[in-house]
């Protein structure tokens, strides 16, 4: 594996990881409870 490579996985992980961040903090910021696409989330929460 090149440097190249190496950095550019690197950065697409970082990308991928900072947008679900984003994605999270934006819905609690709205006041709606995060889902995690499963229903998991739902089903453990306080407020449903």
């Amino acid at each position: 594996m090149t440097i190249r490579t190496f950095y550019l996985s690197v950065g697409m992980v970082a990308a991928t990881a900072l947008w679900g961040l984003s994605v999270y903090s934006a819905d609690a910021m709205s006041g709606n409870v995060p889902t995690d696409g499963y229903g998991i989330t739902l089903a453990v929460s306080p407020t449903s």
